[in-house]
């Protein structure tokens, strides 16, 4: 999980130091990424739980209280960013330290609760690796999206 949020912070480093001309920053595009990352973590999220919960009631359960706590921590980073979108004086680098710090805390969540996941059948891990990993990726492009946007 250490390379998809490695992988993540060089995207965002290549975002922001990708050399743009500066133009009027589409707000309500801005504005409709950020909803579309907040779907994509909580989905993400509920996935994740259910996997979990279905695997193992008793180990998955606490499973999901871990990620519920996590998807907390990272959905007060995003009303913070949404509050600034909102008045749109959210720039790029701000943006980027906000992603950084949500990976932080995701790898931080799931790092706490790997011996957890690791008490779980193998197959129940790995499709948690991989919708970890699916919903990392759609979050990256979309992360991606909002930095060219607030560079433009």
């Amino acid at each position: 999980m250490k390379i998809v949020f490695l992988v993540l912070v060089v995207a965002v480093a290549a975002a922001l130091t990708s050399p743009v001309q500066p133009k009027a920053v589409d707000w309500a595009k801005v504005s409709e990424q950020m909803e579309a990352s907040h779907v994509v973590v909580f989905n993400t999220a509920t996935k994740l739980k259910e996997i979990a919960i279905a695997g193992d009631k008793d180990i998955g359960g606490k499973i999901a209280e871990g990620i519920t706590k996590v998807a907390k921590e990272g959905e007060l980073l995003f009303e913070v960013i949404l509050a600034a979108v909102a008045d749109q004086t959210l720039t790029a680098d701000q943006f980027g330290d906000y992603v950084i710090e949500v990976g932080k805390v995701w790898e931080k969540g799931i790092e706490d609760l790997q011996d957890l996941i690791n008490s779980l059948p193998e197959t129940v891990a790995e499709e948690m690796l991989q919708v970890f990993t699916d919903g990392s990726n759609a979050f990256q492009v979309i992360a991606v999206n909002i930095l060219t946007l607030l560079s433009e």
